[in-house]
């Protein structure tokens, strides 16, 4: 990308975020999230259900409060707390439903709980690794990795994510906690990011990218000095840095 354009940015996660809710709805999900009980009242009384949800929970905070938020460049971003949660929370709710979905549909197939979990595991981990690569991180999301923290992230963050969450979903069905907890997950990206207001002036780094699937543009990540600047700890580049 040439230019990061702050409200172009948001225009394409509003549109991505309406269309998540949009299959969410036609698959049948949202009847799901708000008409069927968030857990039943034996999950509540299960000692083992209260500590896999913690420890979906915990992994959520570490993957992405700790992990996730130290291996990501910020620059000269300003911190915007209510902006940086709100869209956070707004992306979350629409690729988390989106998620939930694609569990949805392959527990449809009337498979045993392994091969829905596979399944499921198999569509979100493909989408995921596709959309983030192609789409969401070169025309959405400013730069915020370099090549490394791209491949830290993968295997410390996202896959753990879903070997986790996705096995609590398996085996409770809790869909409306497994929305939530990617809502939480992104919310948790977004501040760490410091994602840019739609109002944003003054200038934006945009994602480095080079040739990737069928020749679209696929983010690389910054190959510059990984200095204070980077990590937002100073208000001016290292003298000569440059990506």
């Amino acid at each position: 990308m040439e230019e990061f354009v702050p409200g172009r940015a948001w225009r394409c996660a509003v549109v991505y975020v309406i269309c998540c809710w949009g299959a969410a709805c036609l698959a049948g999900t949202t009847r799901i999230v708000f008409t069927e009980p968030i857990a039943t009242a034996a999950q509540r009384a299960n000692p083992r259900w209260w500590l896999f949800l913690a420890a979906s929970v915990a992994m959520i905070l570490v993957a992405y409060g700790v992990i996730w938020a130290s291996n990501t460049l910020v620059f000269d971003r300003p911190r915007r707390w209510v902006v940086q949660i709100g869209f956070g929370l707004f992306w979350g709710s629409g690729s988390g439903m989106w998620l939930a979905t694609m569990y949805v549909l392959a527990d449809r197939t009337g498979w045993p709980k392994w091969g829905v979990w596979l399944l499921a595991f198999a569509m979100i981990s493909t989408w995921q690794a596709l959309w983030q690569d192609l789409y969401w991180d070169v025309y959405v999301a400013p730069e915020h990795d370099t090549p490394a923290s791209i491949r830290k992230k993968v295997v410390a963050t996202h896959i753990p994510n879903i070997l986790v969450t996705l096995t609590f979903l398996v085996t409770y069905g809790n869909v409306a906690i497994f929305a939530m907890l990617q809502g939480l997950a992104l919310t948790i990206a977004t501040v760490a990011m410091r994602f840019p207001a739609w109002w944003e002036t003054r200038t934006v780094l945009p994602a480095n990218t080079e040739p990737g699937l069928f020749g679209w543009p696929r983010c690389r990540g910054w190959e510059g000095p990984v200095d204070d600047f980077a990590l937002g700890r100073a208000s001016e580049p290292t003298a000569g840095a440059s990506a």
